[in-house]
C-alpha cells in the first residue's frame, strides 16, 4: 500500500502499522484512519487537494463501501444523480444559491 518516501503517521504493533493514523501520498492526498498490517482496514477518509473527500470502510486495502462528497457538500449518488445533467446544467452551488438563468420547464 505505501509508497516510497510518502510518510506515515500512525500506531505500530509488533513493528508494523497497525491502529490509527495518517498517511500522506506522494500527490498531496491525504488518508485519515485505521491500518491494519500497513494497508487501510477499517474506517478511514482520503483527503484530496482538490477539496473533495472519500470516505469508506476498507479491507486490506480496498474501499469495500464508501462515499464521495465534493468540496461544496454534495455526495456523490451513483444512482438517480440529478445535478450537471443533459436537462438541467447547473451545479450543486448553482442550484443551492438559486441560479436559474437558462432553466426551461418542459
Amino acid at each position: 500500500m505505501a509508497f516510497y518516501g510518502s510518510p506515515f503517521l500512525a500506531e505500530q504493533k509488533n513493528e508494523r502499522i497497525e491502529g490509527k493514523g495518517k498517511y500522506t501520498f506522494p500527490s498531496g492526498n491525504i488518508y485519515v484512519g485505521e491500518f491494519k498490517d500497513g494497508k487501510f482496514h477499517g474506517k478511514g477518509i482520503i483527503h484530496f487537494k482538490t477539496g473533495g473527500q472519500y470516505e469508506a470502510e476498507w479491507i486490506n486495502g480496498i474501499a469495500q463501501e464508501g462515499q464521495y462528497t465534493f468540496k461544496d457538500g454534495l455526495i456523490y449518488e451513483a444512482e438517480n444523480w440529478d445535478y450537471c445533467t443533459k436537462e438541467d446544467r447547473r451545479f450543486f452551488a448553482e442550484r443551492v444559491n438559486g441560479f436559474s438563468a437558462g432553466i426551461k420547464k418542459f
